[in-house]
Parts: C-alpha cells; structure tokens; sequence
C-alpha cells in the first residue's frame, strides 16, 4: 500500500503481525523502520524512480519561489529626487534612503586620500610621488573633471588587468595545483589567468566573458587566436580541486560534475545549488530534478581523461592553434629527441651488459648451465637477477633425490670464499644442504634461501676454504631434507688475502678497449641529448580546458546522492524558478553537452541573478560592502538588498546595449565592467571621506546606508605589491607559468620528498605560484582568498601573525631599506624633505608638523642638513650613509607595520 505503511501487508507479515517474513526469524528494527519508511516515499522502484515526496516536506512551490526578490525580473526604477541636490544618479538613490533615516553624508576626501583609494582600488598599487602631486593639482583645479582623468587613467593602465583579474580569480577558485590527495600541477592552468587579465583590460563585455567560461571551445571563432582564447577560457570548468586517486570514476565524475554546478551556480547566480545534489533544495527553490538536468549538461562534457599513475586520473591536454612552421620544428625536434634516447637506452643496455658479464674473472664462476645434476631441475628466468641465462629449481619434487654439482679446477692454489648465487623468496627452502670438497676435505653447511642473498643482491658466502691447483673443487646443492623450492643458479670462487679480504679479479679494467669504447659512445650520446634537450624549441601551446564527450547524454537522479542507486532520467536543462514557466522545456542539441546553451541562458536577459550578482560584485569591492553583503549569495539564507532600486538600477544600466539610454537619460553600459567602475567611483557616495560620526552611527552603526566611506585593510596582494613598488623593485613584467620546471606532482604528500621550489621574485603577486595546500606566506597572513572556494569576499582577520609577520619578515625588511636607499637617492638633502618624502612613499601624505619632530629625533637629523648633503647613498664606496640608512630603514620598516599604511581611507 504505497504510502501507507500501517495498512501494507508488507510490513504487517514484517512486524510478526499474523503473517511472518521471514519465516527463519523476525527482522532488526530498524530494517523493518526502513520498509516502512520506503513506502511512506511511495514504494519507488529505486531503478527507474526517484522518491516522492513525504508528507512532511510538501515539495518545491515554483510559482511562490518566483516571488522572492532576486528570482523577479529587474526593474528600470526611476531615479529618486533627494532634498539636497546631488551629483549622479546613484548618489540619489543613496541619498533618499539616508535622508528617510535622518543621517547626514560625510563630507568629501581630501585629494590626497582620495588619489590613494584610487591607486589601490582599481590598480592594487600605491601612487608614486610624481603621481599624487600630479593627480592631486587634477583634482584641487577641477575636481569632478580630475577625478573623471584620473580614473579614465587609471582603467587605462595594464595593472588595472592585474588588479581585477585577482577579483573575478578569487571567484574562479584558481591555483596553479590540483591539491586534495594527489597535488598535481595544472601546468598550463596560467594561460587562464593570463586570459582573465586579458579580458578585463580590454573590457571585454561580462556577458561574452560568461559565455566564453562556460562554452568557449563550442563557440565560433574568426581565427586561431580567438579560438585558442575562447578554449583557454574555459579552464574555468577545470580549476576545482579534484580527489584524482578516487578508484571508484563514476563517482569521481559525478564529484566534478557537483563541483562544478556549486561553482557556476555561487560563480554567476549567486545560489547555492550544490546543496540539491541529494534532495531538493532545503530553502531556495531548486528542485533536485533542477541540480541533475545541470549535471546531465557537465557529465557530458569531459573533465578528466586518462591517468597520470595507475589509479590516479589526470585531465585531457587540450592542444592550441600553433603556425604550422612551429609545429614542424616540433615534430622535427621530437622525433631526433626520440631516436636518441632510443640509441642511448640501448647503448647503456650493451655497456651494464658487458660489465655484468665481466664483473668478475669467468674462470672463478661456475653457473648452473655448466653444472651436473642430479633428478630433473626446472630451468627458470622468471624472476630477475640471475647470473647468466636463468637459473633451476627443484619444483618441491623428489626431496632427497636431486642435486646440482659444480665442479671448478682452480688456476692456482689459493683460498678462496664461497658465494652461491640464488633468488630468495618467502616459499624458498630455509636449510638448502651445501657440501663443500676443497684442498683439506671436506665441509657441509646449510643456506637459508628465503632471506635476500648479502653480496650485490645475487651472492651469499657459505665460507672461505683452501683449494689446490691440481685437485678440482666440487660445491654440490642438494634438497635433501629440505621444505620449499630449492634454487641453483651460480657458484663464484673469490680469492682472499691473508686477512680473509676478498680480491676480486676482473677480467677487464678501465684499459679493456671494447669497454672503453661502449663507455665513450654512452658518454657521447649524454652530451648529443642534453645539447639537443637545451636547444629545445618552443613547446606546441596547450591548454587545462574542456571538451565535450562523443556521446552527451541526460543524467539520472542519484538517489540520496548515491551514484549507485539511480532514479528518473531527467533531461539536460537549466533552473526552473528563473526560466520562463510558460514556455517548453528548452530543446538542446543531441550532439553537444547544452554547456552553450546554458551559457546563453545565464547572460540572458530573462535571467535576473546574473547582472544582480556581477554589479553587486563591482560595488562591494569598491564600496567595501556590496549592496547584498552575501555576495556570492542571493538564496533566501542570503542577506537581502540594502538598496534595492539602486540594485536594479545599476543591473538595467549594465546590460542596456550603448545604443539605448536608461531611465537617467544615459547610455547603456553594455556589460562593460569598466564603464560601471567608473559609474561608481565618480560618484559622491565612493569619495566621502571615512570620518566616524556619532550621531549617525547610533542609527546606523554598520553604515548600511552610506553615510560614509567603509575604511578597509590592504589585501595581502596589495601590501606585498606596495611595499615592492616603493622600494623601487617591482617588476611589472606580465603573464608566463609560475611553475617552471614542477613535475606530474607539484607537491608530494610524503613530508621528506622534495617537491617544487617556486623561484624568488619581485613580479606582482597575481604571478606567484598558487600551490593548494602551500600557499606564500605573504598571502595566508593576510586572509588571501581559499582557492578551493568561491571567494567573492574575502575574510578580513586581525590576528597577532600579521604583525609578527610585518615585524619579522625578511621580505618586509628587505623593502624597507630598500625604500630607506631610493629615498636618499630621490630626495633633496634636508631633513623635513627627507621625512616628507618618506610619508609621501608610504602613506600617500605629506609629514604632519609634530611627526617631523619625532621623526627627526628618532633619525638623529636635528639640523644635520650638512650630514645629509655630504651623502652619496648610490654610491658604493662611500660607506658614510650606511648609519643614516639603518636609521631610516628601521623608521620605513615601523611606519611599514602601521595602521595607516595597512588601511585604506
């Protein structure tokens, strides 16, 4: 009786209750809770169905789910009038809500500290000198207009790239290693972050970078270049950690498939889809059915592809247009690469060859094949390190009735020792008889063959005995008594001195022409492939990207999330709750994964998150808080909008087409991230200065409503970059791998391996390498963003590490003496100009009258201007400023750890 446990004949025959099954004895409890519980869910055929719904949980209302605000469309509001005049649009919007609540704006920043929150918010680097005075005069002359210069600039600049590419990398999860079980380094995974940059400084519109995420290999291009950068650009699909030992690849696959659902659905929606991968959704209205009709789209595209070690998967290497003159000279170089290895393998093969077989002086050893036996003796080569051909063993037959006889007539009178060769192992004989006729009689000993022979891995010695040169030795092997193979391979007689030390006699030396000459061929070969390998030509491009599979196919609900027990198939297909509910099911093509159509359904303009969660990204990293302060969540366990027109507002400007004005009368921004950066900066709301007001934060005390700037703490990235750049040693160089040289294995999981050693570098830190599971330390202490989540905010902590750091460090003491030189070496040769420029560098202000004192003191400059002037600091032979630049560098290195360096005004 579906769904009626208490009236199934079923479970009444299982409760014993008149009928009794089994009829051998009454079922556990909980099995019998369990049959009960399977027909409460509707007696499902777990095959071919999914569990319906219980009573308790009365299924997913779409049509209520619409309701919520980020499922509804956006809306075009209209701009509010505030009562006092304000400059743009946005600040209307702002200024109404503040006013309601009785606050007053702060008034503006200064120019200096305006310039500073500038620099670093849309380039992550502190201005130089010459840039603050300049941009300062911009803005003190004109300041609507200089500030509309200096941020038109700044977009310009190739940092900006650099800067906001970290943003949306954050979000992408990247790292340049798989971490997890197996630390695999994603070689090529710089090409994505390469791109990123790319897209961002040439503002490449959100939608078309969604696209090209998500479906780049499925989308047309107009040449190789714009293929290569549509399939590098979906490394954002293979970036996610993977558990690559998982033995089990079905649900390996599914785990990447899950990952990657979570990623797009935090990355561009801002839901939390991964949490319906076993039922539906607990509190937003994504139905499981939702969750597998996205994973029947990525089971169809291909992730992972063979394997690096057996077991451990490994992802397909995705090949890049290259000039065909460049992939000639490849096949070219590859294929002379190949022959000689080929040719020193075998000559290496032919040298180990003739030293085994010369290894000793041939008239001192007797091998089995010279031997006589005794019974039949099994000939064997099965396992390896055997004196000659192979060796014999007893077959555990006729105990007692076999043995081997070697027999040697010795060049000389001599006492020699013993060995015998054998190949150990644990079903081996453990009292193998051995008799020994020499010169004085003769000895019997017995040899333990299952443990590993003590000379060279092949030879044990059963004694050392005088031997004569007109009577033959004779050593026989016997397996008389024994329990276990008995083996017989080799006898060698090795001469002593009369310390019982061995004097091996080879048969050749270093003077043998036929080894001389194989040693000199192998030799040469080395030097032809390492000349060869250096003058290796530039590697074909290849990309960490994905492909779709041969043959797509839907996916089936995975019962409680178990891969094994598979219910309904469920059509490839998007999120119900944003998708048109009067129109069909969307039709994706049988021989595609649907990855391009879900692209195109996410850039939508029926679809309300995706521009939502993009604008409110934007805002959040310039205004410090977004206007959804859970930005990488709109679900209903999301904060709600602080304001909720601007929200809109913002969204329908930035993917209204240039060609058409929004309801302020301005042109659409058409997706362009830049154009809303500089929306938003040129606002009054972004340059109101951070000052603290009583009144207004007994109302507000989180400055929900903007009444003032949010102060922030430097990022990690941006300390370490600022403290390069004002020293005068940062390297603006772009792109190129960070993990030159790594392995298959960036980082071994044995503690003594020696894995990858990154490269010292004073290139900005979106360059270093991104190792999961060892990331730079200049990052960690400074909340950088986990790369195995989606981070569209990062955790801002205050932790004593951070100041230990900034006191400790090597690197922070590097950077400041080498701030402390460039500043003797800029600066004019007086006191106050001295410590003026020194602020100027590190705090983007001039020196404060009652800081000049203490800072002369601490110096030792009071009215040194003589001493100062008498210094050549770039000079190497005039030691005279060395004391002047202690004292200044431990000056630059405290002011370094200060909180008006680490935070932005």
């Amino acid at each position: 009786m579906p769904g009626k446990p208490d009236e199934s004949p079923l479970i009444e025959a299982l409760r014993y209750d008149g009928l009794e099954m089994p009829p051998s004895g009454r079922l556990s409890e909980s099995i019998v809770r369990d049959f009960e519980r399977w027909i409460a869910d509707g007696a499902f055929d777990p095959r071919t169905d999914s569990p319906q719904p219980r009573p308790s949980s009365a299924g997913i209302d779409l049509e209520q789910g619409r309701l919520f605000w980020a499922f509804q469309p956006i809306t075009s509001p209209s701009v509010p009038k505030p009562r006092d005049p304000v400059s743009t649009s946005i600040d209307a919007f702002v200024a109404v809500q503040r006013e309601a609540a009785g606050l007053k704006a702060a008034p503006k920043s200064d120019p200096a500290t305006l310039v500073r929150r500038l620099w670093f918010d849309l380039i992550g680097l502190p201005p130089a000198t010459e840039e603050l005075a300049g941009a300062v005069r911009l803005i003190e002359t004109d300041r609507s207009g200089g500030v509309a210069a200096i941020v038109d600039q700044l977009l310009k600049s190739e940092q900006f790239g650099v800067h906001w590419g970290r943003h949306w990398l954050d979000v992408a999860r990247y790292a340049d290693s798989n971490g997890g079980d197996f630390n695999a380094t994603f070689h090529n995974a710089w090409r994505y972050r390469d791109y990123v940059v790319d897209a961002f400084n040439r503002d490449l519109p959100f939608d078309r970078f969604v696209r090209e995420q998500i479906a780049g290999d499925l989308l047309p291009a107009d040449d190789d270049q714009q293929r290569a950068r549509q399939v590098i650009a979906t490394g954002f699909l293979m970036l996610g950690t993977k558990m690559l030992s998982e033995r089990d690849k079905e649900k390996l696959t599914l785990d990447v498939v899950d990952e990657q659902i979570s990623t797009v659905g935090s990355a561009f929606l801002g839901m939390t889809l991964g949490c319906a991968r076993c039922h539906d959704h607990k509190f937003d209205p994504v139905p499981i059915r939702d969750y597998y009709a996205l994973a029947g789209i990525f089971a169809s595209t291909r992730t992972l592809q063979g394997e690096s070690q057996k077991y451990v998967s490994t992802w397909p290497k995705t090949s890049l247009p290259a000039a065909p003159e460049h992939v000639a000279a490849v096949e070219a170089w590859e294929a002379t690469e190949k022959q000689l290895k080929s040719n020193l393998k075998a000559a290496e093969k032919d040298l180990e060859d003739l030293r085994k077989n010369q290894s000793a002086d041939s008239r001192f050893i007797v091998d089995n094949e010279a031997a006589e036996v005794m019974g039949y003796w099994k000939p064997s080569a099965l396992t390896p390190g055997f004196v000659g051909a192979g060796y014999i063993h007893d077959d555990q037959q006729d105990k007692g009735r076999k043995s081997v006889k070697f027999t040697w007539q010795p060049p000389a009178t001599a006492r020699c020792e013993v060995r015998l060769s054998y190949i150990p192992g644990a079903n081996r004989a453990e009292n193998v008889p051995i008799r020994i006729e020499h010169a004085e009689g003769i000895s019997d000993v017995t040899l333990d063959q299952s443990k590993a022979p003590s000379i060279d891995r092949r030879f044990t010695s059963v004694g050392i005995f005088s031997f004569a040169a007109d009577r033959p030795a004779v050593i026989t092997v016997s397996n008389a008594g024994t329990k276990g193979y008995v083996i017989a391979d080799a006898v060698w007689f090795v001469p002593v001195d009369s310390e019982n030390r061995p004097v091996e006699t080879p048969a050749t030396g270093a003077d043998d022409p036929l080894l001389a000459a194989k040693t000199q061929s192998v030799d040469e070969l080395k030097k032809q492939l390492a000349a060869h390998q250096k003058d290796a030509p530039e590697p074909l491009p290849q990309a960490i990207a994905v492909q779709d599979i041969p043959k797509p196919e839907d996916c089936a609900v995975c019962i409680r999330g178990e891969h094994r027990s598979r219910g309904q198939l469920v059509p490839r297909g998007f999120l119900q709750v944003v998708s048109d509910a009067s129109a069909a099911p969307p039709e994706l093509p049988q021989d595609q994964s649907g990855r391009r159509e879900l692209a195109e359904w996410i850039t939508s303009d029926r679809n309300p998150l995706t521009a939502r969660v993009i604008v409110n990204r934007v805002w959040a990293h310039l205004m410090r808080e977004g206007i959804v302060r859970s930005v990488d969540n709109f679900g209903s366990l999301g904060e709600r909008p602080t304001h909720p027109e601007l929200l809109d507002y913002l969204a329908a400007e930035f993917c209204l087409p240039p060609d058409q004005l929004t309801v302020a009368g301005k042109p659409g921004l058409g997706w362009s991230i830049k154009g809303l950066i500089r929306e938003i900066t040129l606002t009054e709301t972004y340059q109101q200065r951070s000052r603290h007001d009583a009144g207004n934060a007994a109302v507000d005390p989180e400055n929900r409503l903007l009444w003032r700037a949010h102060r922030r703490r430097l990022s990690a990235e941006e300390i370490r970059d600022g403290l390069l750049k004002i020293s005068g040693s940062l390297d603006l160089s772009p792109g190129g791998t960070p993990v030159p040289g790594a392995g298959v294995l960036v980082k071994s999981n044995d503690a003594n391996a020696e894995g990858f050693v990154p490269d010292e570098t004073q290139r900005r830190s979106l360059y270093l390498p991104i190792i999961r599971n060892e990331l730079p330390a200049v990052l960690t202490a400074f909340d950088f963003a986990d790369p195995d989540l989606v981070v569209g905010k990062r955790p801002v902590t205050n932790v004593p590490a951070q100041a230990l750091f900034l006191l400790n460090s090597p690197f922070v003491m590097s950077a400041a003496e080498g701030t402390a030189r460039q500043v003797l070496k800029d600066t004019p040769r007086t006191a106050d100009q001295l410590i003026d420029n020194v602020c100027l560098r590190l705090l983007s202000r001039h020196v404060l009258p009652e800081e000049l004192e203490r800072f002369s003191s601490f110096l030792e400059l009071e009215g040194s201007r003589a001493e100062l002037s008498a210094i050549d600091p770039t000079s190497e032979d005039d030691k005279s400023a060395e004391p002047l630049v202690t004292r200044l560098t431990r000056l630059i290195h405290t002011l370094t750890a200060s909180t008006e360096f680490l935070l932005l005004e």
